[in-house]
């Protein structure tokens, strides 16, 4: 049995154009690398807290990818072909109003500081999802 998908909306706050880039990130990674278990958004977008796209340094968007791997050097040995991924959507969506940053990690979430996790985990909104979470996200 195929685990269940789920793709959540990607909040109404986010300007159409960096929304578009987000939605172009979580089909492309989910359609080519069937390992992925979640996408999560996390960081001032997450809690609504951005700084407005009219400042200089406006919030730019923060995405944890989840990989259904124990490999905690997974962005080491699959860098090339995520990046790859990554570069097709950007080029897409050029006129993306904010910067899209996506982090990948192994579902051991070993290789990141138990802060951070629980911060995605307090914070996060689950706009991906494929399969079991790892704990700290499962709630």
């Amino acid at each position: 049995m195929k685990p269940k998908k789920t793709t959540r909306d990607i909040p109404v706050w986010l300007d159409t154009a960096t929304r578009a880039l987000v939605e172009d990130i979580i089909g492309l990674l989910s359609e080519r690398h069937p390992d992925l278990l979640a996408i999560l958004l996390y960081g001032s977008v997450a809690r609504h807290e951005e700084r407005p796209l009219d400042v200089f340094d406006s919030s730019d968007v923060d995405l944890l990818a989840v990989f259904d791997s124990d490999d905690p050097l997974l962005d080491v040995h699959q860098g090339d072909t995520l990046s790859h991924t990554l570069g097709l959507a950007y080029t897409r969506h050029l006129d993306a109003q904010r910067e899209v940053h996506v982090l990948f990690t192994s579902r051991s979430l070993q290789e990141w500081d138990p802060t951070f996790i629980a911060n995605v985990s307090r914070d996060g909104i689950l706009l991906y999802k494929r399969g079991p979470l790892p704990a700290p996200f499962a709630a």
